[in-house]
Order: structure tokens, then sequence, then C-alpha cells
């Protein structure tokens, strides 16, 4: 949904952009990915704290669909008035939201400083991709690109820990204004070189066919108020709940028609197909990872700390997995993806089986690092294997919105699981019922897939 038309200059081959830009650039990508690992670590304890477990679902679900609509916002701002502008008020609405959240005082205000943390975190998440491809030379943008990809595996390797260390020692609340500071380091450095002009021209063969036009706003909005109302109706028991859950389920369908190729639902070949498989494979692992530190929690006992460990596990083993599929890619070239991709949404399913088992208490608790190594290491492979997939059947360019629609179809699946996982834990009176559902519910999104990956189309 980020979609930006780069109207600015950039530079000639061999010209650097300025060294400031590049490191704030990684620590705006270390600042997102922190907040990201470090939540799903802390937020058994400010349910617990905030007495607002029913709750519990919305603190991801308003993050995620508040992305998706900020995305939109900022990419309109960066098209009219210039990547600065778009990045500075990116990190004013993150830094905003994280103090809103880090003083909240009980869990709708909590819930309220998520979802405006996740308006300013829309811009944030693609905001590297549009500033590499109108500020960097061609020869330096894979360096760069590696680079901001590989800031996601600090965050991932010590980001748990340090927020649960945070959260024993001192406070949840910790987590949350401890990021402002870093926040208002990277600002400077981030938009300040932005507002100075670009040195050379970009050809149009290099710009990314990735517009943001006014037409994506009003479908967005009316995306994220839609499955908001879904979710909200799935956590109440009553006639509005009904009303909600009914028209909630129908403005989402509507809303998400113009933002989508048509067939989705379906599964026509090709496109429509891939994305019906990253979008439920992301309900399946990342809905499951928004509720896994609370089950491991509640019904095995782990510490926070000790939960930490298992998204730090699944961290780096979904970064060994992307890995692996870069080295199997230049070894087996583009004919073995389907392979890859069907393999690796078999071994998701029976890792998620394994992980919930564990989790549940039927097997022992080292099970659930095995299983949950598995699922993300595996994720890791089909994810990305299906990613350029997808990419190999669009022109090059419709790369640039191909890109946001993958992006929105994982944040509108990870939103309703989270929701919709929060619904059970809300609705169901007892916790061990609540989790085995929710955890049955993550499984057969995760075999959904399976059907989707049938329907691929090599090109």
């Amino acid at each position: 949904m980020w979609r930006v038309t780069l109207t600015r200059t950039s530079p000639a081959d061999g010209e650097a952009p300025p060294q400031a830009l590049s490191i704030g650039l990684l620590l705006v990508i270390l600042i997102v990915a922190f907040e990201a690992m470090a939540v799903s670590t802390v937020l058994p304890r400010v349910a617990n704290q905030l007495q607002g477990l029913s709750w519990y679902g919305w603190a991801s679900s308003a993050f995620l669909l508040a992305s998706l609509f900020g995305a939109v916002v900022s990419g309109l701002l960066s098209d009219r008035r210039g990547l600065a502008l778009g990045a500075g008020i990116s990190l004013g609405v993150f830094a905003a939201g994280l103090l809103v959240s880090g003083l909240a005082p009980d869990m709708p205000a909590f819930v309220l400083g998520r979802f405006i943390q996740g308006l300013g975190a829309g811009g944030l998440g693609a905001l590297p991709f549009a500033v590499i491809t109108a500020r960097y030379p061609e020869a330096r943008r894979a360096r760069m690109l590696a680079a901001v990809s590989s800031a996601w595996l600090l965050p991932a390797l010590v980001g748990p820990l340090l927020a649960s260390l945070m959260a024993d020692h001192w406070s949840w609340r910790t987590v949350f204004w401890g990021l402002i500071p870093v926040l208002a380091l990277a600002g400077p450095l981030c938009v300040l070189p932005l507002r100075a002009p670009a040195s050379a021209p970009q050809s149009s063969a290099e710009e990314p066919a990735t517009a943001s036009h006014p037409r994506t706003l009003w479908p967005a909005l009316a995306l994220t108020i839609s499955a908001g109302a879904l979710i909200e109706g799935l956590r109440r028991a009553d006639l509005p709940g009904a009303v909600m859950i009914g028209a909630g389920l129908a403005g989402t369908l509507l809303s998400a028609r113009p933002l989508f190729p048509r067939g989705m639902g379906r599964l026509a070949r090709g496109l429509p197909s891939a994305l019906v498989l990253r979008g439920f494979a992301a309900f399946a692992v990342l809905g499951a990872n928004a509720f896994l530190p609370l089950a491991l929690h509640e019904l095995r006992g782990l510490s926070l700390t000790q939960a930490g460990v298992l998204l730090s596990v699944g961290g780096v083993a979904w970064t060994v997995g992307s890995w692996v599929t870069d080295q199997l890619e230049r070894r087996s070239g583009p004919e073995s993806r389907p392979v890859r991709i069907r393999a690796g949404l078999v071994l998701i399913s029976l890792g998620l089986g394994v992980t919930a088992l564990s989790a549940m208490g039927v097997w022992p608790l080292w099970s659930a690092y095995l299983g949950w190594c598995v699922t993300a290491l595996s994720m890791g492979v089909a994810y990305n294997a299906n990613s350029l997939l997808a990419l190999s059947s669009v022109p090059a360019g419709g790369a640039g919105r191909l890109s946001g629609q993958l992006a929105n179809i994982e944040v509108l699946m990870v939103a309703l699981a989270a929701g919709a996982s929060g619904a059970l834990l809300a609705r169901v009176p007892s916790l061990p019922t609540a989790f085995a559902l929710a955890f049955g519910l993550m499984l057969l999104g995760s075999m959904v897939p399976w059907v989707a990956a049938t329907r691929l189309r090599q090109v």
C-alpha cells in the first residue's frame, strides 16, 4: 500500500548518498523491528497489569490495521510534498503512539496508543525501499537492501530478551519509552538529508510503478474500519456484535476489491493464488506468534524471558530460511520454487502442530522450541519462494504495485488472526480451551495455502 511516485532525482551511479541517511535508515529499521519483536513478549504482562485480557487481540490488530491505512497516507504525502515530509510525520506519529502506550492507565488507552503507533509504522515500514530507490545509485542499492534485511536480525536475537529484562527489572512501560530517544536521534539523520535535492535525474525506466493514487485512500480507510468492526464484533457476545460481524465482513470484502487482483476468492491461477497463499501463511504463523508467549506463560508457567527466547529462536530461524531460499535459488533456479513452497507449507503445519501440543502440555516443553524453529525456518523458505514466484508473474513496471499487495494481504490477515484469537480469549471462559481453539484456527489457516499452492503458475 505504500506506493510512491518518485519525482525527485537520484544520485548518479557511483555517487554515494550522505552517510547520515544510511545510518538514519538503519536506525529506523532497528526501531520498527525491535518494537515488533518486543511487544509480543511484554503483552502478557501489559494485559495482566491493566486487567485487559479481553482486549489482548486488539493490541496487535489495532496496530496492524492502522499501519495499512498509515502506509497509504504517508505515501500520498511523500508523492505530493516529498519523502522528507512523509518520513518526518511518520516518525512523529510513531513516537506519539509510543508515548501514549507507555502512559496508558488501562487497556483501551493502550490499544489507542498501539493504533497511533501503527499509523506511523505504516509509513516507516516501506520508507527505506522508497529512499533507496530514489537516492541510491544502482550499484549501491543491493548492498543497502542487504543491510536493511540484516537490521532485522539483531532485534530478532535480542529484542524479546531485552524487552523481558526491561519489564522484569523496571516496567513494561520502559519498552515503549526507551525507543523515543532513539527516534529523536534517527529522525534528523533520516529526514534532513531527504530535504536536499538529489544530484542526477532518474530515468523513467527506473521509476517504480508504485504511484500512490488518491483512489486507494478511501478503500484503505474502508478496509481498516470494516476489518476493525469485524474484529470487535467477534469479541462481543450481543446483538450489536452480530451486526458488526455481518457489516464488517461485507465491508471488508467490498473494500478489498479495489486493492487486490480479481480471482482471489476462487483461487485463480497465478498471482491471485500467490496472494492467498501469502495471506493465510501469515494468518497461521504470525497469528500464532501474537498469542504464543501468553499461552506459554499461562499454560506452562514460563516467564516473559523464557517465552521471549522462543520468539528469538523463531526470528533467527526465519532469517536462516530466507538465506536457504537464496542459496537454493542460485543452485536450482526458479524451476524448483513450487517444490520449495509446497514442502515449506507442509512443514509449517507440522511445526505449528508440534508447538501447539507442547504449549498445551501434551508434549514436553522442549518440543515447543523445536516446533517453532521448524515453523519459522519453513516460513522463511516458502514465503520468499512465493514472493519470487509472484514477482515473476508481473511485468517490471508492476513490481511496486505487487509489493504493496503482498504487504497488505499480510497485514490484513495477521490483524484478523490476532483479532479472532483475542476474541476466543475474551469469550471462552476456560483459558486452556480458548488457546486450544486458537491454535486449531491457526492450524486450519495453515492448510489453506496447500490448496493455493496447486494453483500457482511458474513464469
